[in-house]
């Protein structure tokens, strides 16, 4: 079973309108909205990728990752349990199964989704380095303040109150491959694993699933590729103008080295922008590293204690 991509999210809200209007801000497009269940696309060319209900209390309802095709379907169903295959009631059409994972996460495989039209980047950043002049007699691109161009879903960081079972779960089902990890002082027990997808000697992201031990298993982060950290600047004061909440400002992981923002959505989930990360394939080394020695971000000296409670 090959998985292409991180397909969707899905959660429940307590407040459908103002988790779309923050959705909005933050760069997405709603596709359909009937009052009970919003479905919004990012500029990519996907379909959809955020799923939110309206409900009594806020919960992470899963997510789902998009595969080559139906008998990859058939295979979740006759070696790992899968629900049957079934027709999907969302936008794009397509099919899909359910799988469970180990601490409970609904996790849908599906394939043959009608996408929407890409959208097109901005111009690019030039810049002037020391001893390579490449912009002349030119000034840096203007971009528009306003909400962000997203390109994709990207990844997703999870709680689990069962890391060692959920992480051999990805792994064994769903063939993810860990680049990096984190221990608490004791190499022998890993509380954090960034996992990517299995594509061979194709380069993909660093990382698809971020995993870290918690005394729950919920959503810590969903991420969304953008063009650059101009991009996540300017997006950053167009939020803030807009009165949400930032969790942490524009940083640099030191694990995977993209460029982070993050801010919570209305009910405290937090929505994240990505650009440069890292790429790698099957020929990648992974590290394991003390948590104690690591920086959660290579341009700030604040606590981490922030952006994981």
């Amino acid at each position: 079973m090959r998985v292409k991509s991180l397909h969707h999210v899905s959660f429940a809200v307590t407040n459908l309108a103002q988790t779309r209007r923050f959705a909005q801000d933050f760069g997405l497009h709603t596709v359909s909205d009937d009052g009970q269940r919003l479905f919004m696309r990012t500029s990519g060319g996907d379909a959809w990728c955020y799923r939110a209900e309206q409900a009594d209390a806020r919960a992470f309802l899963g997510f789902g990752f998009a595969v080559e095709s139906e008998d990859d379907l058939a295979e979740a169903v006759e070696r790992h349990g899968a629900t049957p295959i079934r027709t999907l009631d969302t936008p794009g059409g397509g099919l899909g199964v359910t799988l469970t994972s180990p601490a409970g996460l609904k996790i849908d495989l599906v394939t043959g989704i009608r996408g929407e039209q890409a959208g097109d980047p901005a111009p690019g950043l030039r810049l002037n380095e020391p001893g390579e002049r490449s912009r002349l007699a030119v000034p840096q691109s203007h971009r528009e303040l306003g909400p962000a161009t997203l390109f994709r879903l990207g990844h997703i960081g999870l709680f689990l109150s069962d890391y060692a079972a959920s992480a051999a779960w990805f792994e064994t089902v769903l063939g993810m491959k860990r680049s990096d990890s984190l221990h608490p002082g004791n190499p022998a027990v890993t509380i954090v694993g960034f996992y990517r997808l299995d594509h061979g000697a194709d380069w993909v992201d660093h990382h698809t699933l971020f995993l870290g031990q918690s005394d729950r298993t919920d959503a810590h982060h969903i991420s969304f590729e953008v063009q650059d950290y101009e991009a996540q600047f300017r997006a950053h004061r167009w939020l803030e103008k807009q009165g949400w909440e930032p969790n942490w400002g524009v940083g640099r992981h030191p694990l995977g080295s993209h460029v982070f923002d993050v801010w919570f959505d209305p009910d405290r989930y937090r929505f994240e922008t990505f650009s440069d990360t890292d790429v790698v394939n099957c020929n990648h080394e992974p590290g394991h590293y003390d948590v104690h020695t690591q920086d959660m971000d290579m341009w700030s000296s604040d606590s981490p204690e922030r952006y994981f409670a």
